[in-house]
Order: C-alpha cells, then structure tokens, then sequence
C-alpha cells in the first residue's frame, strides 16, 4: 500500500516556518500533488517530543497559520496529503521559534458570555487578561467601549478563590507570562435587547487584546420585569474548549452544564455557527445530569421549562461535511438559550476537523 499511496500524493515539501505575529508561525509548503482531499498538519514542541496533528486543510492549501504559541519556544512541523486511498509520506521536517512583537503580547477571556438581568440590578462576570510578553506589563486595565446603557467598574480578584481583592476601576501590572483575574460588573440604566458588550483589555506598554465574540465580550440585556437569566458554561471531552471532528465527514460532541439565576421561563436552546459558514450540521438534546443521556428527543433545537435555580444540561453533536480549519477565534459553535425570542445564555466551543491518526 505505500508504494501506491507514494505514487498518488507526492511528497509535500514542507518550507521553513516564519514568525507571523506574536505567538505565531505561518508553515507553508510545495503542493507537488494533484489528487489531494487535503493536507495535515503535524506539530511538536522543542526537538525531542513526539508529533501530534493540530490541523486539516484543504486540497490546494499550501500554508498554515499556527497561533497561540509561547513566544521564545522552539516548534517543528511536517505535512502530508491525503485523499480516500491514504497518507503520502511525511514531509521534511521545518523548525523555528515563535518570537514575541514588543506591544502585541495580551490575551483575555471572559466568563460567562452572556448575562440578562433588571434594569438596575448589576450584572457580573469574570474576566482575565494574560501578558505573553517578555517583559512586565504595566497598568493594566478594563474598559467598555461602544453604546451600552449601563454603568461598568472592574475589581481584581484572586484566580483561585474569586475573592475580590485590590481596589475598583484600578489598574495593576502583570508580570511576563503571568496572568491577573478580575471580576467586571454592569448595572443597566434602561432596558435593551442582547447587545455583546465589548471591552478594551490594554496595558500601557501593550497593544489592547483582539476582541473576539464568544471569548472576550459580554451578551449583555437589560428588562424592566425579571426574565430568565441563564449563566452557561461548555466542556469538551478534552477539556480544552475545542470540540474535534473525526475526519472531514466524522462526528463530535460536547457538553453544556447551565443554571438559571433569574426567573422562571420556557428556554428553547439552539445552537450554530455565528458569523463563520462552517460545513457542519449540528444537533442536540436535553440530557439527564447524573448519565449524559439524552431525556429530550435530538435535533435542531429543544424547548424545556427551566425554572428559577434550575441546573439543566444538554448534549451537542457536530456532524461534518468538509474541512474546518483550526481559527479557534473565528470557527466556532454557539450554544443559545433564548426565551421570547431574546437570547437569556449562551456559551461556545472552537470547532475544528481532526484527521484520525
């Protein structure tokens, strides 16, 4: 079977990965075949650990942007092609080392991503900004930006107890490579529908972190009589917010643990793709929270009364019909609790095709 799959898909030659930004490295490579379904990407950190597949592009793809890296560490690759017969061989082998650009070094996330309260009544979450850099990142702060009716102030508090500690609206330094946890609270001052309410996460010496929906801002909605207020959050089973589709026409499926602090309320959950067209079909049912089992039928949505404190979970089932890319910013899926219409909770996973070995 080799002989033959050499003869279907030539070689890959692999060029030498480049720096594309901080924590980045762009790999690209000579497509020398013609018969293509794709090409995988494999990856390993240093010289000395073992490969492992971190992506799947398409036929006629010759790069691959890899993000999210520790700058100052070195990180080889290697490519094959594949189609219905195989995997040609491996390409050569490129290594470089992910450098850091001096002011885009933060990162931030917040949780959870959405929160529907009463006018007046203040509406909290978490969030943490992370400095990638090499040096220390000075007078950090958090700050809305855009049109929503509601004041804002943000408090550090310690990661491992959410305690608030510190003082409000102050802005502290984080050490390079560290971290600082914060808990940032709204109060709306009129009614609005769900609005993602965007923040700035800047330091003196560092470019703001990139907003991205789903990651690092906040559905926020406001209402004159109580409504449902429904805190979600999302687990994969590799419990690295990313959900893997086995091979381009394969399945995944994650988690979502939910609870309704607000009130009482029929809650139809959804989900889908967001802005990004994804060749994906997705499905899901409520599911016991002591089994995983499904006690609700599967499909393209479920209607289930969730009352005041309420704790309900539910199954999500991706089904692919093509490849997906890795662009955890940009591939993902949303979980939507909605009632009347309005959307009371959601959360959401990075999609991306995972070739099996």
């Amino acid at each position: 079977m080799t002989s033959i799959l050499i003869f279907l898909l030539s070689l890959a030659a692999l060029g030498g990965p480049r720096e594309s930004g901080a924590g980045e490295l762009e790999a690209t490579w000579m497509d020398n075949s013609s018969n293509e379904d794709g090409f995988e990407i494999e990856r390993r950190e240093g010289t000395t650990q073992a490969y492992t597949q971190i992506a799947i592009v398409g036929a006629n793809v010759t790069s691959y942007n890899d993000s999210g890296l520790v700058d100052g560490e070195t990180y080889c690759y290697r490519v094959s092609a594949f189609n219905a017969a195989g995997s040609s061989p491996y390409s050569n082998e490129a290594c470089a080392a992910a450098r850091p650009d001096a002011r885009n070094v933060l990162l931030a996330a917040v949780l959870p991503s959405s929160r529907s309260v009463q006018v007046g009544i203040v509406a909290t979450a978490f969030a943490t900004i992370i400095n990638r850099g090499h040096s220390l990142a000075t007078a950090c702060k958090i700050a809305p930006f855009g049109s929503v009716a509601a004041s804002f102030h943000y408090q550090t508090t310690n990661p491992n107890t959410n305690e608030i500690t510190g003082t409000a609206d102050t802005p502290v330094d984080i050490t390079s490579g560290g971290f600082q946890s914060f808990i940032i609270a709204f109060t709306p001052t009129q009614a609005f529908v769900p609005t993602d309410a965007r923040m700035s996460f800047d330091c003196t010496n560092a470019d703001p972190a990139p907003v991205n929906t789903g990651l690092n801002t906040l559905l926020l909605s406001a209402s004159v009589t109580p409504v449902p207020d429904i805190v979600a959050l999302a687990a994969t089973p590799t419990n690295d917010g990313i959900v893997n589709i086995s091979r381009i026409d394969g399945t995944g499926a994650f988690a979502v643990a939910a609870v309704n602090v607000g009130a009482s309320g029929s809650i139809t959950a959804s989900a889908d793709t967001g802005s990004a067209i994804l060749p994906v079909n997705i499905f899901l049912c409520e599911t016991n929270p002591a089994t995983g089992q499904c006690i609700s039928g599967i499909g393209s949505s479920v209607t289930t009364q969730i009352n005041a404190n309420d704790t309900p979970t539910f199954g999500i089932f991706v089904q692919g019909n093509g490849n997906v890319p890795f662009d955890p910013a940009a591939n993902r899926i949303f979980v939507r609790l909605s009632s009347g219409g309005m959307t009371r909770g959601s959360t959401s996973v990075a999609v991306r095709t995972q070739r099996d070995g």
